[in-house]
C-alpha cells in the first residue's frame, strides 16, 4: 500500500543532541568484528583509545561555518546528511513495527568524500515478509526551503526525487548492481544472507518474490510546506512505479527553520568531536 504522510519534527535541544550523537556514531563506526580481530593479535594496540581518535576525526570541519558563513546549499554536507539521517530514522523506527526496514549500511558511514553529499541512492534497506518474500527499499532524500509547492527537487531538477526513482524503476539491472555492491560491504552474516537472497532472486528475474518500495524523504520548513502539493509526481503519477509501492514522508521542521536546525546540528557535532 502506498503511503504519503507529513510528520512534524520539533527542533529542540533533545532532538539536536540525539541526532548529533547518532551522526557521530555513524561517521565513526567500525565493525565490532574488526576491533575484536585487532585486539586478538595482542600487538599492543589500545583499541579503546584508537576509537576515541577515530571519533574525534570522523566529522568534516566546515571552513565556511567555522568562519561564520553559510556554505552553498548544493555543497552543504551537514544539511544533506541531516536530511538523510532523518529519512533513515523514519524507515527504520517511525513506521508501524511490521512495516519497518532494516538498513544495514548507512551512506553517512561509507560516503566516499567527507566534505560533499553522496550521489545515488541515499539508503537501501529490506524487510522480510511473512510469506517468505522480500521488500526492497530504495530511498531518496531531499531538503528544501524553497517557497514553491512542490519544490523543484521533487519533480524538476535532474536529480529530483521523481526522476531518480523513475530511473530506478525503469533500470532493474542498475538496481541489482547497487544492491550487489551493498552486499559486498555488508559485515554481518544475517544481513548478508538476506541481501544475498534478494540478489539471487533479482538476478533470476523472480520479481514475484521481491517487491520494491520507492522511499522518499523531503525535509521542509513549516512556513513553506503544503502537503496537498509537495508529494508532487510521486503521488500524482504513482502508477509509474507499479508493481512497486511509494512511501513518501514530508518531515516538516517546527520551532526552527532548516537553516537554524542545521547550524545547531553542526555546532553540536563539533562539540562532540573536539
Amino acid at each position: 500500500m502506498d503511503r504519503f504522510e507529513e510528520l512534524k519534527v520539533r527542533i529542540f535541544d533533545r532532538f539536536i543532541d540525539k541526532f548529533a550523537e547518532r551522526y557521530v556514531q555513524q561517521r565513526s563506526a567500525v565493525p565490532v568484528s574488526v576491533l575484536e580481530q585487532a585486539a586478538a593479535l595482542d600487538c599492543g594496540l589500545d583499541t579503546e583509545s584508537l576509537m576515541k581518535v577515530i571519533r574525534s576525526t570522523s566529522c568534516y570541519v566546515d571552513p565556511d561555518r567555522e568562519a561564520g558563513h553559510r556554505p552553498p546549499v548544493l555543497n552543504d554536507i551537514y544539511r544533506s546528511d541531516l536530511g538523510e539521517l532523518l529519512t533513515t530514522y523514519y524507515f527504520e523506527e517511525k513506521l508501524p513495527e511490521g512495516d519497518r526496514y532494516v538498513i544495514p549500511l548507512k551512506n553517512i558511514t561509507y560516503r566516499e568524500l567527507p566534505h560533499k553529499p553522496g550521489r545515488g541512492l541515499d539508503a537501501i534497506g529490506y524487510r522480510k515478509e511473512s510469506d517468505g518474500s522480500y521488500t526492497l527499499l530504495l530511498s531518496e532524500t531531499k531538503v528544501s526551503d524553497e517557497k514553491r509547492n512542490p519544490p523543484q527537487v521533487v519533480n524538476d531538477t535532474v536529480d529530483s526525487i521523481y526522476k531518480t526513482q523513475k530511473m530506478h524503476h525503469d533500470d532493474l539491472p542498475f538496481v541489482l548492481q547497487r544492491v550487489t555492491d551493498l552486499l559486498r560491504k555488508t559485515p554481518t552474516g544475517g544481513n548478508f544472507a538476506v541481501l544475498g537472497c534478494i540478489v539471487m532472486l533479482m538476478s533470476a528475474n523472480q520479481m514475484d518474490r521481491v517487491k520494491i518500495t520507492y522511499g522518499c524523504g523531503l525535509v521542509r520548513d513549516t512556513t513553506c510546506v503544503d502537503k496537498t502539493k509537495d508529494f508532487g509526481k510521486m503521488q500524482s503519477h504513482v502508477d509509474d512505479f507499479r508493481p512497486g509501492e511509494v512511501d513518501f514522508a514530508i518531515l516538516t521542521f517546527t520551532e526552527k527553520t532548516i537553516n537554524e536546525a542545521v547550524e545547531l546540528f553542526y555546532q553540536k557535532v563539533r562539540d562532540l568531536t573536539r
